[in-house]
């Protein structure tokens, strides 16, 4: 039992160890625009990582005379967490994010077409042993993972009033992990090297315009299926199924002026159906363990402004709100947990620097949250965050 405790609190921390400015451990926007609103960009477009958030908001993405457009990101995050009063070693990652679209007369003006790579989770925790206690053994906890999505995303404009959009993405899951073992006396450790599993996932959505100030969307993402993460381990091959929830994205959004626009999103993310349990394979039957995560699914609510000060400069805001989709029963299982985080507050500013061009800044702060263990041993566990982007938009 101490093994399988002992396993299933260190892949814990890869189910947790997204450091991104996060809903559980999928991450609320794509660039520097939607993270400036707080994710709220379902139906009402804002930039080319649409093709992620709903493919069909393609269709209304300002593209320039060319009909061609390029939304590139930078963003430093600044993750601040600590495990029994102990911090994490690592507080600064650092992520790039692009996309492009662009219309032909090949395909005619209905059809946008894009292309884009965009993660949505990862990092990892690096704390030291003192952090965690098993048994009578301390444990480091230190692990990464990164999820990626590259592929192209279609949207077709139906009418004036409807459009609908798809995207197809090449998933790259990455992982490693320090695990510590218990099974041996006394307790070692064995480190997972980070490997890649390839697979692949979709996103289906849809924008209806109620009227010249208001319209709806609508978007699905799958699952993403993937192959299994293999580590090749002295006792023999071990391999773990890890993927990312399905989601559903409902949004409204309504223009109160010609420079005053507001959106309000709804979002479920099935955590239950890929976060419950797992089972770490091992080299034999005998040595196989139940990771037990035990999440919950999780409804966010996403609130997003956008201003136009001037026909150059345009001001945005935001809040986001998800419960966290585990509670105190299960934070051993799930040790370094990183994914408590309910309350985001964001804010951000676009200017046009240039006829074709334009640079977005924005920040996202997520409120610290705690948690002690209510089953086991009393860990406690405390996370809070800063993400910095620039977005650089050119079209042309």
């Amino acid at each position: 039992m101490k093994t399988s405790k002992a396993v299933a609190i260190c892949a814990g921390v890869l189910a947790s160890g997204a450091v991104l400015a996060n809903s559980g451990d999928q991450m609320i926007g794509f660039s520097g625009i939607s993270h400036a609103m707080a994710g709220a960009v379902v139906a009402m477009p804002q930039d080319v990582t649409t093709a992620l958030s709903n493919p069909a908001g393609l269709a209304y993405v300002n593209m320039g005379d060319q009909k061609t457009r390029f939304d590139m990101n930078l963003a430093v995050l600044n993750p601040k967490r600590s495990m029994n009063g102990v911090d994490s070693d690592s507080e600064a990652y650092v992520m790039a994010t692009g996309g492009f679209a662009f219309q032909s007369d090949m395909f005619g003006p209905d059809l946008t077409v894009s292309v884009g790579a965009y993660p949505v989770s990862g990092g990892g925790v690096d704390f030291p042993a003192t952090a965690f206690k098993l048994g009578n053994a301390n444990a480091a906890i230190v692990a990464n993972r990164m999820s990626l999505r590259i592929g192209p995303a279609v949207a077709y404009r139906v009418n004036e009033q409807l459009s609908v959009g798809a995207n197809v993405s090449l998933v790259v899951n990455q992982m490693s992990i320090k695990n510590f073992d218990t099974s041996s006396m006394p307790p070692k450790s064995l480190n997972f090297p980070s490997d890649v599993a390839y697979g692949g996932s979709f996103v289906l959505g849809t924008i209806y315009r109620l009227n010249d100030r208001t319209q709806i969307g609508a978007a699905y993402t799958s699952p993403s299926y993937t192959e299994d993460l293999e580590w090749n381990m002295d006792d023999g091959k071990w391999h773990l199924s890890f993927r990312d929830p399905q989601t559903i994205a409902l949004g409204i959004s309504h223009r109160f002026t010609d420079r005053l626009q507001v959106e309000a999103d709804l979002k479920w993310l099935n955590y239950s159906d890929v976060r419950t349990s797992a089972k770490l394979h091992g080299p034999t039957p005998a040595k196989d363990k139940l990771l037990a995560y035990g999440w919950d699914d999780q409804l966010l609510l996403s609130l997003g402004a956008k201003y136009r000060l001037s026909d150059r400069i345009a001001l945005m805001g935001g809040y986001n709100y998800g419960k966290s989709p585990i509670d105190e029963r299960d934070i051993n299982n799930n040790a370094g947990i990183t994914a408590i985080i309910e309350h985001h507050l964001s804010a951000g500013l676009t200017t046009k620097v240039t006829r074709h061009s334009s640079l977005t800044f924005s920040l996202s702060h997520g409120f610290k949250n705690e948690m002690t263990a209510s089953v086991g041993p009393p860990t406690r566990v405390s996370f809070e965050t800063n993400l910095a982007t620039l977005q650089f938009t050119y079209q042309h």
